[in-house]
């Protein structure tokens, strides 16, 4: 029987509220369950930092020992090693950096005065720039621009306190990771199998893809941490700069956060370099912005390559999304999560529609599809 327009309308309008309602309802689940979904997000990415490890121990064959015996003390292995590595960063680093907190508290006073005194100087500056470039800093709303920052960065602390307070959450990481690196094969197969037959091949290849993406920026992460630790460390031990360590650590820890976090830390020990002496604090802006374009020229294409694609601004978005939300913690995992959506929308949807209108104009076109759509084909 055929529909009248009428019928065909509802029926789209009323098809069109349900996937709405749908949405809604898995929105609010996904923010009550938000702290939960956190944990399990990082004790993804703790498993793909151990995986690598433990594909290489089972890939000695112990004389004796079934795959699953080996693979189980591998990983048991691998976690002892990951957590006393944790433990000897907290007695040797965190440490240290709370006797040189305990320090800058002493001293907050005098660095307040230094600063009081290098604005006085850039007052000074300011005052004699031509008319037109003061009144392009006086047309700027910069209470506004304060209170917006400080707002949002006081939202971002308060999340971040939020989630840390569910103790057992932080205690499920390690444990989760645990069971995903040892059995993640197992429960790759329970999710495919739930799935219909004709679809289990493209899930397959599109998990792998989406792992590679996980893994590549995971690792790749902790390598840029890292580096932008020990070279920041060995910049500031260099300039005899105070608090080297601390801000050291400051460097490389929110080197995790992509295009934000380098500007926070870089904002704040260019900061103690100027006021220490000017020179130094021009000096480490010279020297931020020359690690930058390395980094950004070199180390991140070797190290993460280009599966990311994701624009600056695009990673900002994320980045503001998952730090409203979810605080520290989601603005580091914002920028995989955010890539990892973008392959399924290119997997499900753009490409089949692609693929669907190339087919009907009877033309070969490039879909720019990632490469799991390619070995479908």
């Amino acid at each position: 029987m055929t529909k009248t327009r009428a019928e065909t309308t509802l029926s789209v309008v009323w098809g069109f509220f349900v996937r709405l309602g749908l949405l809604a309802i898995i929105g609010y689940a996904l923010y009550r369950v938000r702290s939960i979904l956190v944990a399990v997000l990082l004790a993804v990415m703790l498993t793909y930092v151990a995986l690598p490890a433990i594909e290489f121990l089972c890939s000695w064959k112990v004389k004796g020992w079934s795959y699953r015996s080996q693979r189980f003390w591998a990983s048991v292995l691998v976690f002892v090693v990951i957590l006393a590595v944790f433990g000897i960063m907290i007695q040797y680093i965190v440490a240290p950096i709370a006797i040189e907190a305990r320090d800058l508290n002493r001293n907050v006073d005098d660095y307040i005065n230094k600063l009081d005194t290098l604005l006085q100087k850039a007052n000074k500056w300011y005052s004699a720039l031509p008319r037109d470039v003061k009144d392009l800093f006086n047309d700027t709303d910069k209470e506004k621009i304060k209170t917006t920052v400080s707002a949002w960065f006081t939202r971002v602390v308060g999340s971040t306190i939020e989630w840390a307070q569910h103790a057992l959450d932080i205690i499920l990481i390690p444990v989760l990771a645990f069971y995903f690196a040892l059995d993640y094969r197992s429960l790759r197969r329970e999710f495919v199998g739930a799935l219909p037959k004709a679809r289990r091949r493209e899930a397959l290849h599109l998990l792998k893809h989406i792992g590679a993406i996980l893994q590549n920026y995971i690792i790749g992460q902790l390598t840029l941490c890292v580096i932008a630790g020990v070279v920041v460390g060995l910049l500031l031990w260099g300039l005899d700069l105070n608090y080297a360590l601390a801000l050291a650590v400051l460097a490389g820890v929110t080197r995790a956060i992509p295009v934000v976090g380098p500007i926070i830390s870089g904002i704040a020990i260019v900061l103690f370099g100027l006021i220490k002496a000017p020179q130094i604090g021009v000096t480490l802006l010279i020297l931020f912005c020359l690690l930058h374009l390395v980094e950004s020229k070199f180390l991140l294409p070797k190290l993460i390559g280009h599966q990311m694609r994701l624009h600056p601004a695009m990673i900002i978005i994320v980045l503001l999304i998952g730090g409203e939300f979810f605080g520290i913690f989601g603005m580091f995992l914002a920028a995989p999560v955010a890539a990892v959506l973008r392959e399924m929308v290119r997997f499900y949807i753009i490409a089949p529609r692609a693929k669907r209108e190339a087919e009907e104009s009877g033309d070969n076109v490039d879909l720019g599809t990632p490469i799991i759509h390619s070995k479908l084909q």
